[in-house]
């Protein structure tokens, strides 16, 4: 890490030095201790050990979060008891398999949830439809009541359930 550190504080040297000979006009130097050649190609080799390293860490830490993703879905999904060891194919095939499953499922319960709230608006209007036709009968039947009663004159007056009827009317108001 210090070698690195060194060598950077060195080139950063080089190019501020680089830099003042181009304000002043002289000719660039190459310092003393350094060589071109030598001096890249040990720079390239740095770089690729260092690009290379990152990588290898880059790759660890990609397959680290693969096989954790890996282990959640053997959670989440259902293996079965074929074997105790599942490859990754199989595991995400059978995932793929549990997936399409549940989807059917959803799809086929999105069904029956439209089909039960078309019958209960059926139901609802079959509802409001009957209270609205007791509500005409029962004023139809109190008006056919008082003026039976007011006349004296009934069909059926002298039936009991017309009686019951004519009562049990007038005692719900």
């Amino acid at each position: 890490m210090s070698y690195n550190i060194a060598t950077l504080l060195e080139a950063a040297e080089y190019l501020e030095r680089r830099e003042r000979e181009a304000e002043h006009g002289y000719a660039s130097t190459v310092p003393p201790k350094y060589d071109l050649k030598s001096n890249s190609k040990l720079s390239k080799l740095k770089k690729s050990q260092g690009n290379r390293s990152t990588h290898n860490e880059l790759e660890k830490n990609r397959r680290a979060h693969l096989r954790s993703c890996l282990e959640s879905l053997k959670i989440l999904v259902p293996l079965g008891p074929e074997a105790t060891r599942h490859t990754t194919l199989g595991l995400l095939n059978r995932a793929k398999a549990f997936i399409k499953n549940l989807e059917e499922k959803d799809k086929k319960q999105q069904f029956q949830r439209e089909q039960l709230v078309r019958e209960q608006r059926y139901l609802l209007r079959r509802l409001d439809q009957l209270q609205e036709h007791l509500r005409n009968s029962t004023s139809t039947h109190r008006i056919r009541s008082i003026s039976e009663s007011s006349s004296g004159i009934s069909s059926a007056s002298n039936s009991p359930t017309s009686e019951v009827e004519k009562l049990s009317y007038f005692c719900q108001d």
